[in-house]
């Protein structure tokens, strides 16, 4: 059997042709987010402290292979081959992963970590929605907004909001105006995002394993009480979204675990590593 590898290692391994493809699986240590172990070789084993949700859609449904007790998937997705690792889940079209938990609540550390591609090109002046938080009344909600007269916008950008919450300032951080520039947004380029919250107050946007932008709040920080509980991964209007590998942590990952998590998935498919 294929001994467990250090993700740095692996990562060395797969660029230096040590590893081959072969059908084995690693084993992976359970906690006490989950009851059986699973081998997923796409996932990091230093994630899997505190895993509340790990979807690579390759089982039927788009169910997910790790789940929390306390997380609810009303909704399944389609799936289909070429995703950033085997199978992935089709979002747009008024569907997108939809997940409630009160684990999801940010006044404890979190992240949620997912792959998705578009399906289309781009245009200057369309829109998709990557990830939302929302609870009673507020939301955060990261997006990419086109051209048009909201904000004044003239090409597609990063957008990051924290709204409507009692006693939080307002955040509408445009804080890349031209994703376009930046970011190949042609159909089927794989991308990673992920959204870290910290110490209650601080919010972290990853895009590609690097830190985009972050801020801290201002007025008092998210609470349990702010009920954050619905989490939606995926677009639900706009440019159809394929999603894949997506993981949800009851911690805050640091920018080195991030970006040797991306570093790692992607010599893993460019070697054409086994997706399973």
């Amino acid at each position: 059997m294929l001994r467990r590898t250090p993700w740095p290692l692996l990562t060395g391994l797969l660029l230096c042709g040590c590893l081959r493809p072969s059908g084995a699986r690693l084993p992976i240590l359970t906690a006490p987010a989950y009851d059986s172990p699973a081998p997923y070789l796409s996932l990091p084993p230093a994630f899997e402290d505190r895993l509340l949700y790990y979807n690579a859609f390759e089982l039927p449904d788009g169910a997910p292979e790790i789940c929390d007790r306390r997380l609810a998937q009303p909704v399944k997705l389609e799936t289909r081959a070429d995703g950033a690792r085997g199978r992935c889940a089709m979002t747009g079209t008024g569907k997108e992963l939809q997940l409630r938990s009160d684990a999801f609540s940010p006044h404890l550390p979190l992240t949620v970590s997912f792959w998705w591609a578009l399906q289309q090109d781009a245009k200057a002046d369309g829109g998709f929605g990557l990830v939302q938080l929302s609870g009673k009344q507020g939301y955060v909600s990261h997006f990419s907004r086109g051209k048009g007269e909201w904000c004044a916008l003239r090409r597609p950008a990063g957008i990051l909001q924290v709204y409507h919450f009692p006693g939080i300032q307002n955040v509408n951080g445009i804080y890349d105006d031209d994703w376009m520039a930046h970011l190949d947004l042609k159909a089927g380029a794989w991308h990673h995002t992920a959204l870290a919250f910290n110490g209650a107050s601080l919010v972290e946007v990853y895009t590609d394993g690097r830190l985009a932008w972050k801020v801290r709040l201002r007025g008092r920080p998210f609470r349990s009480d702010d009920q954050l509980h619905s989490l939606s991964i995926g677009t639900r209007s706009g440019t159809a979204m394929a999603i894949d590998e997506v993981l949800v942590l009851r911690r805050a990952l640091a920018a080195g675990e991030i970006a040797d998590y991306v570093a790692a998935l992607r010599h893993m498919r460019e070697v054409g590593y086994p997706d399973r």
